[in-house]
């Protein structure tokens, strides 16, 4: 059977699913989707599969290959989530239960049926740590379950539907920095971390320190240090430690904002001083 992954990056995920299936006998070949149509078009062609999985995708499929072709994309949401931020929204608004899904492509995004689905309980950590294990774990899963329904004739794959109970995710938007802005003097310590787990890696959470616009991460709870909420009350060497409203967070990384928007390279908070 050759089964093709199509990718915008070759992640941790595209690669654990290459070599699941390589170990298991499958041929395999992975093709990055960078916006080139064509090309991606060309690649399917040329390798010709019996079916395709896209584990990490960013940009829409052509409608002739998903027409021509099963292509089962994975969602890391539950049943009735849709949107590129549900990791994000997830984690900030503290849901005890999250999962993935393993979607048909289709015109409208993540509204494809459901070939595979797999829940676990949230924990309190980054988004980047959640989806190299539980979404990781959950999403090979789904990869197994999907193979054994490809080959099962009396298989039928779940049509959405929002009007069955067990349908509790929605559409959400892209989130943007408004919506994980920091109130030092309202939020919660927990709300806090919440907020900077959840723009874990990208994009991070733009807050104003010491008068610099800096994107945070890396943060953790301090239980002793206390002080005025949104002041800087300690530093060790690159890291820094902000009050909050009951209690404390350090920040182990920060990356200053540029002139045009994006992010300079980590700068050590060299000019951020307790004061």
């Amino acid at each position: 059977m050759r089964i093709l992954l199509i990718s915008s990056a070759f992640s941790g995920l595209t690669q654990r699913f290459y070599t699941e299936l390589e170990d298991a006998g499958y041929t395999v070949s992975v093709t990055l989707h960078l916006g080139d149509m064509q090309a991606l078009r060309n690649a399917v062609d040329v390798f010709h599969p019996n079916l395709i999985f896209c584990p990490y995708l960013t940009k829409r499929l052509p409608v002739d290959i998903y027409e021509n072709y099963l292509c089962l994309i994975v969602h890391p949401g539950i049943k009735g989530d849709r949107g590129p931020s549900s990791l994000d929204w997830a984690i900030q608004s503290n849901v005890s239960q999250w999962g993935v899904s393993l979607l048909a492509a289709a015109e409208e995004m993540d509204a494809g049926d459901i070939w595979s689905h797999k829940t676990f309980p949230m924990r309190t950590c980054t988004k980047s740590n959640l989806f190299y294990h539980e979404v990781t774990q959950a999403a090979v899963a789904c990869l197994w379950e999907a193979l054994s329904f490809f080959s099962a004739p009396s298989f039928r794959p779940e049509v959405q539907d929002y009007s069955r109970p067990d349908y509790q995710g929605q559409t959400l938007p892209m989130m943007c920095q408004a919506e994980r802005a920091l109130d030092w003097k309202q939020h919660s310590t927990a709300e806090i971390l919440r907020r900077i787990h959840a723009a874990d890696g990208v994009p991070g959470v733009l807050d104003n320190i010491a008068g610099k616009s800096v994107y945070l991460f890396n943060a953790h709870a301090e239980p002793n240090l206390r002080g005025k909420p949104g002041t800087l009350i300690a530093q060790c060497e690159q890291a820094i430690c902000m009050a909050t409203r009951d209690g404390a967070i350090w920040l182990g990384h920060l990356q200053e904002k540029l002139a045009n928007g994006s992010k300079g390279i980590n700068t050590g908070n060299p000019s951020i001083r307790r004061r």
